[in-house]
């Protein structure tokens, strides 16, 4: 049934958050309210649902009780590791997420990272700035191994952007082995990890923050790793442990390092992170393209469409 009533929609963004065209096309019987999180308070209370931007959150309990009428909330991001999922669901809010808005994204920001250490191109930036002239030979894409720790939604299509550019064999680890998706060329278990993680020229960390990943990238897998090899974090700083990454990367000096994400960010002075020759740090960025405002408000905005129509909304994550 197609709903005509109106409908109250709170978005709460961070200071100086992008806005998107895409939001004149909201149904005209949608009435929104906009709000910074210092504003919180000024939730108008017959709110059903929310879009939360950028990466604020507020206490549940509290949001819970300032709208009591609130249904459905909506994350521009794919990240849940902030957000209490028993609460919503004792409550009966629904909670759906933007999974899948930044894949593409980031897989091609891994393609860059893997092909910066690849060809060399690291090296010639060093090179470069002290005016050394040091031909070396690149490695051809087909003869690279890649393996790719959470081979997720994320994981999977860094694995498909690679095998799109010629990438040799990509092996994949999840959770649960049965939904690893065919582009994989093989599973590598948790238990098979210390033995096989030296095999990859190249290793894609894409593991979400939850109790049982933090600090699951440790030691004992980093001192293993390949004597030359590139590594790439877009999943969660806090599944790296850095200090042993540093350690292994100083003992690999062919060896590159590529985060996209640290924990904390940005990492403090004096971590040794900062001061390897072979590390480069990106401010969390590997999604950010220009692009993805629209993506992300395309997203709400089909899935406001079914609210109203009462048809199953895209990327639940707790139902109602």
């Amino acid at each position: 049934m197609v709903r005509a009533a109106e409908l109250k929609v709170a978005i709460l963004d961070r200071p100086g958050g992008a806005d998107s065209p895409l939001f004149a096309n909201l149904p005209s019987h949608v009435e929104v309210q906009r709000l910074l999180p210092a504003a919180i308070n000024t939730l108008d209370h017959r709110t059903e649902v929310m879009l939360v931007r950028g990466g604020f959150w507020t206490d549940m309990e509290s949001l819970l009780g300032l709208a009591p009428d609130l249904k459905w909330i909506h994350l521009n991001m794919a990240g849940l590791d902030h957000v209490d999922l028993q609460l919503l669901k004792d409550r009966g809010v629904m909670l759906t997420n933007s999974r899948g808005v930044l894949d593409a994204a980031i897989a091609e920001f891994v393609l860059g990272a893997v092909l910066q250490w690849s060809k060399g191109l690291h090296v010639s930036v060093l090179d470069t700035q002290q005016g050394r002239w040091m031909p070396r030979e690149p490695l051809a894409n087909r003869s690279m191994t890649t393996l790719v720790l959470g081979a997720g939604g994320i994981g999977t299509e860094c694995a498909r952007t690679l095998k799109k550019a010629g990438f040799g064999a990509v092996a994949g680890f999840r959770r649960h082995p049965l939904r690893l998706d065919p582009i994989f060329d093989e599973y590598v278990s948790a238990d098979d990890l210390p033995a096989r993680i030296g095999d990859f020229d190249a290793v894609v960390a894409c593991l979400p923050a939850t109790p049982s990943t933090e600090g699951f990238i440790n030691r004992t897998l980093l001192d293993r790793l390949g004597r030359a090899a590139v590594f790439v974090n877009v999943g969660r700083g806090s599944t790296v442990d850095q200090v042993a990454l540093a350690d292994a990367l100083a003992a690999r000096p062919d060896s590159l390092a590529v985060l996209d994400v640290t924990a904390p960010e940005p990492l403090p002075d004096g971590h040794p992170l900062l001061s390897a020759r072979n590390v480069v740090i990106s401010p969390h960025m590997a999604g950010e393209t220009v692009e993805r405002h629209d993506n992300f408000t395309a997203l709400f905005i089909d899935n406001l469409q079914r609210y109203c129509d009462g048809t199953p909304l895209k990327n639940r994550s707790v139902p109602s």
